[in-house]
């Protein structure tokens, strides 16, 4: 029995929040939010064929009302007239639906946002790259560092191979449907193999700031986390990126466990991002992503990656979510799937 999502009130939200905008796309900053609202906006479409769980519908809002503010924050109310904006601790009110937005929300102003015009004109990203001890006693399924010379470090040399195939993308999200299906170890694997191959370095990225599991898998402190780094240069694009040597020619960007982390990814900060750190001198960027099932992040950021490969569990992942997952990736951005023992 096929099922339908009436996706309703946000796509309404946001036509309303594109069309104030798309007329300020000259505004670098109103740009940036206008790139924003198109990707919701297109997440939500595809809610029609794919019914997302409560708990990405619920975090969508929020994103949603988050978009509203900060437009409303750089953008005069439409059709207003003179009507005075709220000001100080009076409630703020998203113009173009009427609805009114979280105490927390009331005072929020849109950090300033850097977009550059063309990739020719990016100059070579600036790198601090820290040395840090891994773990001596590591996952033995972390082959590729345990046992690089076993039949498991084979079949994720094999998996490199396949994906040069693909297109030979230069930045890999990894995913999985839910948690605990193995795409940490996944991505720090494939990362590591596409470091032999690789005639540079090669980087792995976390973003996963819900359930961050990078360093504690490898068994390092992260100089610098990666979040930390996202807010600074969603600001400061330009500034040095700081990241953790955990073997020769094999780099991370780790978000720290021990800090209290925002649960919601900033798309536009990662985007930033990963068009600065592919002039960083990267040959590959290994992206350890959220599920896909449990959060908004993975499509929030499926602009800025080249594929996805998805992880799975044999005797624990369930073939139902994983193909759910699937359709949710898009067979556009899905390079394959690999099953974990």
């Amino acid at each position: 029995m096929s099922m339908s999502f009436d996706v309703g009130f946000p796509d309404r939200q946001l036509d309303a929040l594109i069309d104030r905008l798309s007329p300020q796309a000259d505004n670098p900053a109103a740009r940036s939010l206008l790139i924003e609202a198109r990707r919701l906006r297109s997440m939500i479409e595809n809610w029609r064929s794919v019914p997302p769980p409560q708990l990405v519908r619920e975090e969508m809002s929020g994103r949603i009302l988050q978009l509203a503010a900060a437009v409303n924050d750089m953008l005069p109310p439409p059709s207003m007239g003179m009507t005075p904006r709220p000001s100080g601790v009076m409630s703020a009110v998203n113009y173009s639906t009427g609805i009114k937005l979280p105490a927390g929300l009331a005072n929020a102003h849109p950090e300033e946002t850097l977009i550059t015009h063309g990739n020719e004109a990016l100059p070579q990203t600036p790198l601090d790259v820290i040395p840090v001890q891994v773990s001596e006693d590591l996952s033995p399924h972390l082959a590729m560092f345990k046992d690089p010379y076993s039949r498991r470090a084979d079949a994720y040399r094999a998996l490199r191979h396949q994906i040069s195939k693909r297109g030979d993308p230069k930045v890999i999200g990894v995913t999985s449907p839910g948690r605990r299906e193995g795409k940490t170890t996944l991505a720090i694997n494939l990362a590591a193999s596409l470091r032999e191959g690789a005639r540079g370095r090669v980087l792995l990225i976390e973003a996963n700031p819900r359930a961050p599991a990078v360093a504690a898998t490898l068994g390092f402190l992260p100089p610098v986390c990666f979040l930390e780094q996202l807010r600074i240069h969603r600001r400061e694009p330009l500034e040095p990126w700081t990241a953790a040597e955990v073997m020769p020619s094999l780099h991370a960007m780790a978000i720290n466990p021990v800090n209290k982390q925002v649960p919601l990814l900033d798309p536009i900060a990662f985007s930033i991002a990963i068009d600065r750190l592919r002039y960083a001198g990267y040959d590959y960027i290994v992206v350890d992503t959220s599920p896909v099932l449990e959060s908004a992040d993975v499509n929030l950021i499926s602009d800025s990656v080249d594929g996805f490969v998805m992880s799975a569990v044999s005797r624990r992942s369930d073939t139902k979510k994983f193909r759910r997952a699937v359709a949710a990736l898009g067979i556009a951005t899905f390079l394959g799937a690999v099953l974990l023992e």
